[in-house]
């Protein structure tokens, strides 16, 4: 795989092919997922605008394992632009870190709020490396834990 490549799911069954250079609209329709992946050596970026729910899931695995099979050093999931994301895709997502070398996790850039959240309450945040949240993210370092209140 080298380059990007364009694939486009809408719930339906027929899909662009792997290495269809499909024409990307402006924005994802409602239930409309865009995967992105643009390949350098050693390293894949996923960027996905849209929702990853039941209905796109199966085409996000579809994708995924067609980019298993070029065995990548690095995994990038960019997610600025995925406005929804189901457990079901983070963990499909978090568990791409069993094929990826030397114990390496995915990488999940830019999160928004929703989708670092679906990482932090399932736990999967501790199978990736979260980086550069956007704005309105949750902060780094903040403790999840209650603070005592003074009596």
């Amino acid at each position: 795989m080298s380059g990007p490549n364009h694939a486009e799911a809408d719930g339906s069954r027929s899909r662009s092919g792997p290495d269809a250079d499909a024409a990307v609209p402006d924005g994802p329709r409602a239930g409309r997922v865009v995967i992105e992946v643009e390949s350098a050596p050693g390293a894949v970026t996923i960027v996905i605008r849209g929702e990853l729910d039941l209905v796109t899931m199966p085409f996000l695995a579809e994708q995924l394992t067609l980019i298993s099979r070029d065995k990548p050093g690095r995994l990038v999931f960019d997610l600025a632009g995925t406005a929804f994301m189901d457990c079901g895709s983070a963990r499909l997502i978090a568990g791409t870190g069993q094929w990826l070398p030397d114990g390496r996790r995915p990488v999940i850039r830019r999160p928004g709020p929703a989708v670092r959240r679906v990482f932090d309450l399932t736990g999967l945040d501790a199978c990736c490396e979260i980086e550069g949240l956007v704005a309105g993210s949750i902060r780094p370092g903040l403790s999840r834990k209650p603070r005592k209140m003074r009596e």
